[in-house]
């Protein structure tokens, strides 16, 4: 008989267990220091470093965050995300709901291919979905070209800073809203049903379950949606860059907040520490909206999950 006790005996294999995992992220942590919180600790550390015109660069707590809030170009691009925002974050949620609710009331043996065909318009993202869309809204060449030039100014373009929230919001829709209707789809299949039959017997309403039941239910589902949403609403940078340049005489180098920190990073002002001060201006203006939705969502309550 073993002189070992069992606490002993049994620790052995989680020892095994844990060097397993630990060789399993190893890799994942190696990456993440090198291309995740190197980068970021030296973009910290940019930003409180202000490059003269002449002279050597010098440090400040203040003065690159002093230098991008009085920048009369923030204003504007501040203002077309946010219109950008407002345009395209209510479309998002109210076709995401109202898919995942209508795939969630009639299920059919077609469920998997309606899933799929939900989410392929989202397989189609970035600089290509651009140039896709910049294509659609070349009145020239757009199969909805006579519409287009309809709404076209003088030089028969429609693409402008004007329309740029617009173009933005049908680009976003159509790139994300199938990803996010699986996932909520997902959320509502996991609702016990007799929640459910147990509303229906009380009287209650389609309208008044989904409210009152089922919304409730998947709240941290839709915080998720939220959050991500605002991240990447607030950091679009690639598709108006890529719509630029095909229409650069119509839409502004610093449309966006990041084109701006971008335009600080290079052409010609090699100004790293305006682009930092910038981005974790973007950063803290990012954290605070998440913890506003996490806190009003109760996002880490175990009950409400």
């Amino acid at each position: 008989m073993s002189g070992k006790s069992p606490a002993l005996r049994t620790s052995l294999p989680q020892r095994r267990l844990a060097r397993k995992g630990l060789l399993f992220t190893a890799p994942y942590v190696v990456l993440l220091l090198l291309f995740g919180i190197t980068p970021a600790a030296y973009g910290l550390y940019q930003a409180f470093i202000v490059t003269k015109i002449m002279g050597d660069p010098e440090f400040s707590l203040w003065q690159n965050f002093a230098d991008v809030l009085g920048d009369y170009r923030l204003g504007t691009s501040a203002a077309n995300v946010a219109l950008y925002m407002l345009t395209w974050l209510p479309a998002l949620l109210i076709l995401v709901f109202a898919l995942a609710l209508a795939m969630d009331a009639k299920r059919s043996k077609f469920a998997a291919l309606t899933r799929f065909l939900t989410y392929v318009p989202g397989a189609i993202t970035g600089s290509a979905a651009a140039l896709l869309w910049l294509f659609m809204f070349s009145p020239t060449v757009s199969p909805i070209g006579p519409a287009l030039r309809a709404l076209s100014g003088t030089d028969a373009t429609f693409v402008s800073d004007e329309t740029m929230p617009l173009i933005l919001a049908i680009m976003g829709i159509s790139a994300g809203a199938g990803g996010w209707v699986v996932i909520l789809f997902g959320a509502l299949t996991g609702i016990p049903s007799d929640l459910i039959e147990s509303a229906q017997l009380d009287g209650a309403t389609a309208w008044q379950t989904v409210w009152h039941v089922k919304l409730p239910m998947i709240r941290s589902y839709v915080a998720f949606v939220l959050i991500v949403s605002l991240a990447n609403g607030f950091q679009v940078f690639v598709e108006p860059t890529v719509i630029r340049a095909g229409a650069p005489a119509h839409i502004s180098q610093t449309w966006s907040v990041n084109q701006l920190a971008y335009v600080y990073a290079t052409g010609g002002q090699l100004n790293y520490g305006r682009a930092s001060a910038l981005s974790i201006l973007l950063l803290a203006v990012c954290i605070g909206l998440a913890v506003i939705i996490i806190k009003r969502t109760n996002f880490y309550s175990l009950e409400d999950n």
